[in-house]
Parts: C-alpha cells; structure tokens; sequence
C-alpha cells in the first residue's frame, strides 16, 4: 500500500550509479560523526519534531514539499501530514487517509527505518552499511558535515545512498535524503525540535471514537 510503502522505509532511491573510483569502506572520520550523532541522539528521552518532506520523482519530473510534525518515544511515534495520521504504540502502526477516510493497520517492524525516525535514520551505519564522509556543506551560514551511506548487500536492499547532513558544531541531524531504484527521491529536513518532552501515553493510541462513525479500517496484522 502506497501509505505503508512511504511510511516505514525510507524508503525509496536514486539509481545506484556511484563512481567506480570511490573504494567502499567504513571510513574511520564518517564513523566519528555518525558516533557523535548516536550518541546525541540516545541522550533524548523523547522527541517533537517540526519537519519538511519533499518527494522527488525522477521519471516525470514532479516535485512535492509537505510539512508537518512528529512525536517520538522509543519505538512509539504520531506523524501528521496534510491528509495522512500515522500512530504506533510500538506493536501495531495505524495509518489514517482523510480522503479515502480509511485507516490501515499493520504490525510495526521496529528493524525497518522511517523516513520520518531520525533516530533509526542516524543510528542505521551501525548495520549493513558502509559509510564515507563526502565533506562539508554551509548552509545559510552553518556548516554541516555530509555523509553517505551505502548498502553492503546492493542486490537485496531497496537502497542505494542515503546521505545525511550533521551540523558541525551541535552534531544534530539536519536532514536526510534517500535516492533508490524506484526513481523517487526522498528528502526529509529538521525545521525545529523539541528535545525530553513529556507526552500522554494516550498520543500513541488509536482511538477510533475521534473518528468518523463510516470509517473503513483494514486490518493487516
């Protein structure tokens, strides 16, 4: 499903086309970023995040910037987008479509990464990737380390780089672009966050009286 697909993988990638001069490796300076990044990361208890998301596709052309917020705690995560609810209590992952008025509800795989998990994002070199620190970028007067991530299996991954931006000085994520095979790019960019806030364990729970009475839930469980 087209909503499961842009939720839980980030999902999605330009052509693996990565110059045969560049030897693959698990580069000891990326490794020090990303690190610190890590370890950033698992000193915050829970996270709000303010974010753009813009996807790309390659074979048309068409471009789309959406904006909107996301809460996490642990495994647990609320994501709002114009049109779309997304709530896990870190078992189940229910989607809400506003326009189809339909939620979806499926198991939530902890392994797979999100585009919208920074913190599975910047923590995924520590498995099944090789990384290289490709240098540093300013942007509106901040400079930001990049590095790129590689798959070590090409052939079964869906992915062929993911790049993130760190910035320099605070090590916190800034952004993250996913390019695969399908053709569509991927970009999500941190506008603000809000670090160890308190949110009510009912934010991470599907309540289906706060939605409309002909709601179509299909369950795939």
């Amino acid at each position: 499903m087209k909503k499961r697909h842009l939720l839980l993988s980030i999902l999605i990638f330009i052509s693996s086309v990565i110059s045969a001069q560049v030897e693959l490796t698990k580069d000891p300076e990326a490794k020090k970023v990303l690190d610190a990044v890590s370890e950033k990361i698992s000193q915050n208890k829970n996270m709000k995040i303010k974010f753009s998301y813009t996807v790309k596709n390659r074979q048309n052309g068409h471009t789309d910037t959406q904006k909107g917020y996301v809460f996490l705690s642990g495994d647990k995560f609320k994501i709002i987008i114009p049109e779309t609810e997304i709530i896990s209590d870190g078992k189940s992952v229910w989607a809400y479509n506003k326009k189809d008025n339909e939620v979806t509800v499926t198991k939530n795989d902890t392994s797979e990464m999100s585009i919208f998990n920074p913190a599975k994002l910047f923590t995924a070199y520590k498995n099944g990737f090789k990384y290289l620190l490709i240098g540093e970028e300013t942007i509106d007067g901040t400079k930001y380390d990049v590095v790129d991530l590689y798959p070590e299996d090409t052939e079964n991954s869906p992915y062929s780089i993911i790049r993130l931006k760190i910035n320099k000085a605070t090590k916190q994520p800034y952004s993250v672009k996913t390019s695969g095979k399908s053709g569509i790019d991927y970009t999500f960019k941190i506008i603000k966050s809000d670090t160890n806030k308190e949110f009510p364990e009912k934010l991470f729970t599907f309540d289906k009286s706060k939605y409309p009475d002909d709601i179509e839930i299909t369950d795939m469980r």
